[in-house]
């Protein structure tokens, strides 16, 4: 079936940040290409490809709701709002979004990223991430993997051809 322009845009947003991020985190958190692409499924999902910054609907009626990269929402929110303030960045540059996305699992979320870099597939890496990092209202794992699956795709994709008889770096 046709991909619509829309469609078609949004994947390539998704697409092109995960190129740009994913080796990143591999790099700064030690993860893998599929630990990688555990988690940019998971903010895939949360943030509609990288197109929403402020969630959509929030879930919980009379709050600010997710904000971000990974959508924080309620006190990882402001905890979020008051790391960029000391820094002096604004919490829309996706920039401050990926520092904050780092630190956090650096710090408070530090077993997350423990229970990530032990996940071997890429659905446990998913399921990891959706229930240890984002442990969201509604699960939707399915649509997770599914995006986790399109993170992967442009990882390697962006990684280029392995030379015959090397493997991909995983690390």
């Amino acid at each position: 079936m046709p991909t619509t322009g829309t469609a078609r845009a949004a994947g390539d947003v998704f697409a092109a940040e995960c190129a740009r991020l994913g080796p990143r985190l591999m790099r700064d958190l030690g993860l893998t290409d599929l630990q990688a692409a555990g988690l940019l499924g998971n903010v895939g999902h949360e943030s509609g490809g990288f197109r929403q910054l402020q969630e959509v609907a929030p879930a919980v009626a009379g709050s600010r709701g997710g904000w971000g990269l990974a959508q924080w929402t309620g006190p990882r929110r402001v905890a979020m709002e008051a790391w960029c303030r000391v820094r002096g960045l604004d919490p829309a540059d996706p920039e401050a979004g990926y520092g904050y996305l780092c630190a956090e699992l650096r710090g408070t979320e530090a077993a997350a990223l423990e229970a990530l870099r032990a996940a071997a597939s890429l659905e446990a890496a998913t399921a990891v991430v959706c229930r240890r990092f984002e442990r969201p209202g509604i699960v939707a794992l399915p649509s997770r993997l599914v995006w986790a699956r399109r993170a992967l795709s442009a990882l390697r994709a962006a990684a280029g051809p392995v030379a015959p008889g090397k493997l991909p770096s995983r690390r």
